[in-house]
This record gives C-alpha cells, structure tokens and sequence, in this order.
C-alpha cells in the first residue's frame, strides 16, 4: 500500500495489457507524467490511480495515499455526496458537491470530472426535463477527459469508472431526445465494454444496473416488452442481492412497466406500488414522477389510499456548466512534498484532531509502538487493521479500495458473504465460515473477531449467543465495560458485536437489552462521526432497539424512536429502514395512533417486498387486519 509501489504497480498493469505509455495516459494525463509516475519521480493521487488502472482492465479502483489534505478531503467528500445522491437526499448531495468548489477540486481536473458528472445526477433525480442541458453538460464533463469520443465507435477505448457513468448519462439523454439509433449504440458498446472489464464485481454490477436502466428505457420505446421486463428484473434481483439501494427504485419501476405492458397487469401494480411508497417514505421526489407517469398513461385504476398521498416537493438545484480546465492539474504531485499524506499520515491528522492518545487508538489493535511507526511511515499497517484504525476515527473505509493481496481479497469477499447472508443456506455459511478460518490464525485478533463473531450465525440460543459475542468482544477490548462506551472508539465489528448483545438480551433481560442501546446511541452522539460511517452501524441499532422494544411491549418508547434526525439517518438505508418501519408501525397502531399506523404500514410492507421479503409482508397484513382491522392494500 505504499505509495513508493505506485509507479511499479502502474507499471506492471500496463505491460500485462499490452498497452504503451501513450494509450495507458490518453484522456488522464501527460505521457511525460506518466513516465515519471511509473519511474517513481512523481507521486499520483488516488483519483488519476484509479483512472490509470481502470485504463489498464486491472481490478483496483483507490490507492489510499494523497498529495494532501485536500485531496484526501475531496476524495471523500466526493464519496460522501454519491452516498447522499444513492439515497435520493438531493439536497444533502449537493451542499457536498459544493465543498469541492471552495477546494478548487484540488486542483485535479479528475475531481472536477467526477463533480460535474454528479451534479448532473442531481439533475435527473430531481426531475429536471431540460435534456439539451443535460445532454450537454455530460457530453461536455466527458470531453475532459475525451475530447475527442466519438459515439458511434469508442469500444476500443480504455475508460475510468466515471467516463463509463457519462456515456450512460449521454445514452440516457439521446433517448430523450429521440436520438434512439445512437443511445442503442452506446448501451450496447457499454455492455460489451462491461463484459470483457476487470472490475470489482460489486462496482462491475453496479454500472451494469445503471446500464440496465437506460437500455430498458431504450427497450420500451422499442417495444420490445419482453426483453425489457427481462433485463429490468434482472438487474433489479441483482442490486437486491448486493444490498445496493441507488438503483433499485428505477429497476423496480421500470420492471413495473415491463409486466403491463406484456399483459401482467396485477403484478405490474405491485411492483409500482412497491417503487412508489419506498420512494414516498424517504421523501424521494421520484415517488411523483412513478404516479404521474402511470397517471398520464392511463396504465393503471390506482386505490385510494395510494392516489391520495401527499406529493414530495421537487427541489430544483442551479445547473452546473463544465468550464476551462487547463489549470486544474492531471493528479501528479511532488513524491517527496512534505504534503503528501500516507495512509499513516491520514491516521495521525485525524488522531490529532480528535485529541486521541495512541494508547486510545490502538487499544485491543496492535502495540502502541506499531501504530506510532504506522503514523511514522516506518511500517505499512495491514488492510485490516488499517480498516479498523479508521473506523474507530469515526471514518468509512468503504469510501476507497485497498490494493491488497490474494489473501486480503478473499476475506474481503467471504466477509461480504457472510454480511449478506439474508439468500444463504446454513450449509453456505458453514462453508463460508470454514474457508474463513482457514486462511486466519489465532494471532490476527482483529479476523479472529470478525469470525467468531459472524459463527453467531449458526447458533441455536440467545444465552449461546451472548456467551459468543463476548467472546469475539474480548479479543480486542478483554475488559470492556458498556457503562463507560463514552470512553472508547470502537470499530464496525466491535459496535456490530454490542448491537448483538444488546438485541440477544431482548427475551432474557430486558433492562440490559435497554442499557446497551441506550448507551451506543449515547456513543453516537458524543462521538465525532462521519455519516458514511454511521450508516454502516447505527442503522441497525435503531433497527434493533425498536424490535426489542416492541419484543419487550415498550410501545411508546418504540414510537419515540422515531425522530425527525433518525429519520434522516435511516433514509441512507432502505432495507434496514424497511425493517425499522416494521415494527414502528405496529407500535404506533398499539399507541392507537391508527392514521400514522397505517401510512408507515405501507411503507413497511412496500420495502420488504423490494426486497423479494415477501413473507414478511403478509405477515404485517395479516397482523394489522387481524389485531387493528386496518387492511393494508
């Protein structure tokens, strides 16, 4: 992970593609610069490394190292307003963006690219219909890096992960403006490209996803039903499986669309109710655009209940036009600048700002020692604990990719099995798990953790369970004590771990289920941070405090739960928001709050079922015709 193997990294992807300096550098840098990043006389941000290596079809997106604070600020301020844009909260994504601005986009014209692209995201989103503006303004973002693209023909091309988000704005916005020829093209051109590319397969699916939406699109116009309920629903099972909320809504519309207009009218319906009451209940504008379209359609005779639902209020954002990029730079800097912050470096700034102790930091991790000669340079800290390094500095790793080893990367892989274990067997996990052990000892306390704490899967009692977490707690925190949480910083796995504690207790003692929910949303709120990584944890405790408070009775104070700034903290999730909502809205119909009962109801069943959680939402039909004679539709 040292930038020092930047160049050679760089280097090696380029001749095991076959490609000379001038092809590698087109559309990203100077071949001069080039050159010099490749014989280690120039550093490179982690933008133009991810540009370089996606040229070169090698499988790595971020190379945590940065020419400066600001880089590394707009790097992630960048994945930040992506989140914001996945979760369809607009306004949050461009007060983001616009950080960038004040930045000058540290002076890299990738970041800049990267900006605008977004921005026009917004765009669409919001339901803005100027598509000459809009075909423009991606047409144009994409010219700085390819001024000379031509439409018809770039399948020889090499493209960065953002180049390939632009062709499929471009595609979508040809559509629009009844350019069908060419937006087929393109789609078709992108699905080929995306075919033969090596990319992560989390990343590779999602550009698939956003391909998908436009080429159906492209389909229905066609009307080519078939094909287009085909490819929607595919993809819409895919970003189902992957966990991936950003294009889900749009699928399942369009997959909407796909069974009317080849004759399943009733299955239709359910799936444009499930895109339009999930949009509905994180205050998604799209909720307006799925019940105008059909309404102006005349697709379907909508109930009720739906067709008298408030609309969501379109914001409209100001446009962003692409200007002169000649002085923003090509994302090489000084190798040797005393700016350039190192992994280690990172890890020290945001230690230091936080008036963190290393003896704080690296408690349970590694030695006090290690983590200063990690902040020193004078050691590369593993993937792992690096990972957790920056989770306990309240910071998401998820925002870049590490270029790790074959090892690394498999554990990765099981890791994210083993989350989404929603669609696995017993059998599966039981595999899962053991090909886990086998590549850990007993010395990596961290991955130890991580897989004692995910054998809980397989267990048969709470009280088996508790002594399980325990266990997987002890290897990095042996003496920790939930009534002073306060004075920790902990880690995904270890906040995972008291989450599981305190959800186990919910049948056998109920004041320490309590204790431990009340206490990590006390830790949320006294700690510093950062949204990306709030979302990955304290969603699901506000997910499972609200089950156990429901398990235990506590309705009123499940209902209380939900408050305006935990509804905007659950909006970044819509499965775990989905889960919240039921339970919340049996609370409320217990409290004989009926109205607000049967609203969330529907939101409640809505989500599961977009989650092919089906079971789910019968069961919550049934139980609110059966306990409250509502009948949710």
């Amino acid at each position: 992970m040292s930038v020092r193997n930047a160049g050679k990294t760089i280097r090696e992807a380029r001749i095991k593609a076959g490609l000379t300096q001038e092809q590698l550098s087109e559309g990203v840098c100077s071949v001069l610069s080039l050159s010099r990043i490749e014989n280690g006389s120039a550093g490179v941000s982690p933008v133009t490394f991810q540009a370089l290596m996606a040229h070169a079809g090698a499988p790595c997106e971020v190379y945590p190292i940065f020419a400066g604070r600001t880089d590394f600020d707009c790097f992630y301020t960048l994945n930040r307003a992506r989140f914001y844009l996945g979760s369809w909260q607009l306004s949050q994504a461009y007060k983001e963006l616009n950080k960038l601005e004040e930045w000058n986009f540290a002076d890299n014209k990738l970041y800049y690219q990267e900006y605008l692209y977004l921005n026009g995201q917004i765009q669409v989103r919001s339901g803005y219909a100027d598509h000459h503006a809009l075909y423009d303004l991606f047409s144009s973002t994409l010219h700085i890096t390819r001024p000379e693209i031509d439409y018809s023909d770039f399948h020889h091309l090499l493209l960065s992960i953002v180049e390939i988000e632009l062709l499929i704005g471009v595609a979508q916005e040809l559509l629009y403006l009844g350019k069908s020829d060419l937006c087929y093209n393109i789609c078709s051109q992108i699905a080929s490209y995306l075919a033969n590319a090596e990319i992560d397969y989390l990343k590779k699916d999602y550009l698939y996803a956003k391909y998908a939406i436009v080429y159906t699109k492209y389909l229905l116009e066609m009307k080519d039903y078939k094909k287009a309920l085909a490819i929607a629903d595919h993809h819409r099972h895919k970003m189902v499986q992957n966990s991936e909320d950003s294009p889900l809504l749009e699928l399942t519309f369009l997959t909407s669309l796909g069974y009317y207009y080849t004759g399943e009218v009733e299955t239709a319906y359910t799936y444009f109710k499930n895109a339009f009451y999930a949009a509905h209940s994180i205050d998604s504008y799209y909720a307006v655009m799925c019940r105008n379209y059909v309404l102006n359609e005349h697709m379907f005779v909508l109930d009720d209940y739906l067709s008298q639902m408030d609309d969501i209020p379109q914001i409209t954002f100001p446009m962003k036009k692409a200007i002169n990029t000649s002085d923003l730079t090509d994302g090489t800097y000084d190798f040797f600048s005393a700016d350039v912050l190192t992994i280690g470096r990172l890890i020290h700034e945001l230690r230091t700002e936080q008036g963190l102790s290393l003896t704080s930091l690296c408690r349970g991790l590694c030695s006090k020692s290690k983590l200063s000669k990690i902040e020193n340079d004078a050691l590369q800290p593993d993937v792992f604990l690096t990972e957790a390094l920056l989770q306990r500095l309240g910071i998401s790793e998820r925002g870049f990719t590490f270029w790790g080893s074959e090892r690394e990367s498999r554990l990765y892989e099981l890791k994210f099995k083993l989350t989404h274990t929603r669609l696995l067997t017993n059998e599966q996990i039981e595999n899962y798990l053991h090909q886990f052990h086998s590549l850990i000892t007993k010395k990596d306390n961290i991955l130890m953790q991580r897989y004692t704490f995910d054998c809980n899967l397989l267990s048969s009692s709470p009280e088996e369970c508790i002594q399980n977490l325990h266990t997987a707690l002890a290897y990095t925190l042996p003496d920790f004590d939930i009534r002073f949480i306060y004075n920790y910083h902990l880690s995904h796995s270890e906040l995972s771990i008291l989450n599981n504690i305190g959800f186990q207790y919910r049948n056998i003692d109920g004041n320490k289920s309590k204790l431990y929910f009340a206490k990590l949303l006390d830790y949320l709120s006294v700690h510093s941070l950062d949204i990306l990584f709030i979302n990955s944890v304290f969603l699901l405790t506000l997910y499972k405090y609200e089950h156990s408070l429901y398990t235990q009775h506590h309705y009123h104070e499940a209902a209380d739960l939900f408050t305006s700034s935990n509804h905007q903290l659950l909006k970044g999730n819509l499965a775990t928001f989905g889960y919240f909502l039921f339970y919340y809205c049996q609370c409320l119909a217990e409290c004989q709050q009926y109205e607000s009962a049967t609203k969330f109801a529907h939101y409640a069943c809505s989500i599961q079922e977009l989650y092919e959680l089906n079971a789910n939402s019968e069961v919550l039909k049934k139980d609110f015709l059966k306990d409250f004679s509502i009948n949710i539709i």
